[in-house]
């Protein structure tokens, strides 16, 4: 009966640390989330770019957007990847 702990410190022992990703980098996450939507809305949104006029070029503005649009996405992507090599999950 001599080796007794308190219980505060068999409480404290026993408790993991905290979770995966989202508890330890909450802003990294909602920013991850952020963008993943954001390049998702602006294709669903089609008033943005359902439109004839105006022209860039030859090309009506609904063709030019979306010429436009692939290659930001794929930074977004890009961008979303190297944040979450960030948080520790995969390589």
């Amino acid at each position: 009966m001599a080796d007794q702990n308190p219980p505060e410190s068999i409480a404290a022992d026993a408790v993991p640390p905290s979770g995966g990703p989202l508890a330890t980098h909450p802003m990294t996450s909602l920013l991850i989330g952020l963008l993943l939507a954001a390049s998702i809305a602006c294709t669903l949104v089609v008033p943005i770019y359902a439109r004839v006029t105006p022209k860039v070029g030859d090309f009506p503005f609904f063709y030019f957007y979306l010429l436009a649009y692939m290659p930001v996405v794929a930074l977004v992507l890009w961008v979303v990847r190297l944040l979450q090599r960030r948080l520790g999950g995969q390589s």
